[in-house]
């Protein structure tokens, strides 16, 4: 029998369906009336399917760690996405993170509430990868924590955002190599102590490329004493070129 949602979920996402009737939305991949995802966008999307790395979850992969994990070892103990970064899911976290479209990070991140129980973690926290102070303030939202507050909401797991943070501003990783990234965002990053030690932290971002951003977040976890770090994006980029680059 199904486990009902929690009534915190419940209510989150009746405030966002709410929203629906007085603002109608459109589908954020394909702009049909309707729905915020519609169904046509939701069987198109691309899953990650078939032999992946154990470690950072690259398709493609035999068995075990890929060869970049091999070579480089991450500090999160796992990384998975739900789906490869291709339109329409491209389109709709597009909208997600620079057109306001907030109410997507409830729709969006639904995908991410099916996959994890499949995952086997045992997680106890639940934080989003922060933006910078001045990114934040451009933007006015941070699209990861749109996604990780209904994840926790629907997992019954404590979400403390403060629990990690930017400790300095990064320029964008858009046109960087994979050695430009990491070195981007080396030492980026801070965890609290107090709210992190001990913990099975889950990391929850849009999109993984090059995982540079998650491996620095999870140092700083594991600096400051969290026991373990998972990640879990909603989509993968990067997957022609991953291989070669890290």
């Amino acid at each position: 029998m199904p486990v009902a949602p929690p009534p915190a979920y419940r209510l989150y996402r009746s405030l966002w369906c709410g929203l629906d009737w007085l603002y109608p939305p459109l589908c954020a991949g394909c702009g049909k009336a309707g729905a915020r995802w519609c169904d046509n966008c939701q069987a198109s999307v691309q899953l990650l399917t078939g032999e992946i790395c154990s470690i950072c979850g690259i398709a493609g992969n035999s068995p075990g760690p890929c060869i970049q994990c091999k070579a480089f070892p991450p500090h999160f103990s796992q990384l998975r996405s739900w789906a490869i970064y291709e339109d329409p899911l491209r389109q709709a976290l597009h909208r997600l993170k620079y057109k306001k479209d907030l109410a997507l990070g409830e729709t969006l991140s639904r995908p991410l509430i099916e996959l994890y129980p499949k995952l086997g973690w045992q997680i106890n926290l639940v934080l989003p990868v922060p933006l910078g102070v001045a990114r934040l303030a451009q933007r006015g939202y941070n699209q990861s924590a749109l996604l990780a507050r209904p994840l926790a909401l629907a997992l019954r797991i404590p979400s403390r955002p403060s629990g990690l943070r930017r400790a300095r501003e990064t320029r964008s990783q858009v046109e960087l190599s994979a050695q430009g990234r990491r070195q981007n965002v080396q030492g980026a990053f801070q965890a609290d102590r107090q709210v992190v030690a001990g913990k099975r932290v889950l990391v929850v971002d849009d999109i993984a490329t090059s995982c540079a951003t998650l491996d620095a977040c999870a140092s700083a976890l594991l600096e400051a004493e969290a026991a373990q770090v998972f990640c879990l994006t909603l989509a993968r980029a990067g997957l022609s070129t991953h291989r070669g680059e890290r």
